[in-house]
């Protein structure tokens, strides 16, 4: 909770001093309403945010996989990484 409070209000805070310190000529203020979309994110997509990073024991939920869910997000990564280094070598 403590961090959930913490970058909504970060969020709301630069989302202000974009709009305070942003000139009066535009319209609209893209970076205000940018941080203002991050702190709506924050606030009402927490649980989300938490679970992205959260490990599957955490969540207690099943798997028949045994793959670490870090060689699952990054194996794409790497493996185009080997691949290319290959095509260099030769």
């Amino acid at each position: 909770m403590v961090g959930r409070v913490f970058f909504t209000v970060l969020a709301l805070v630069l989302a202000t001093a974009a709009f305070l310190g942003a000139d009066p000529s535009p319209d609209v203020n893209l970076f205000g309403v940018v941080f203002l979309f991050f702190a709506f994110v924050a606030w009402f997509s927490w649980s989300d945010i938490q679970a992205g990073y959260a490990y599957q024991a955490e969540r207690r939920e099943q798997s028949s996989t045994t793959i670490p869910l870090m060689l699952v997000r990054l194996g794409p990564m790497l493996i185009r990484e080997l691949v290319v280094r290959k095509r260099r070598k030769t």
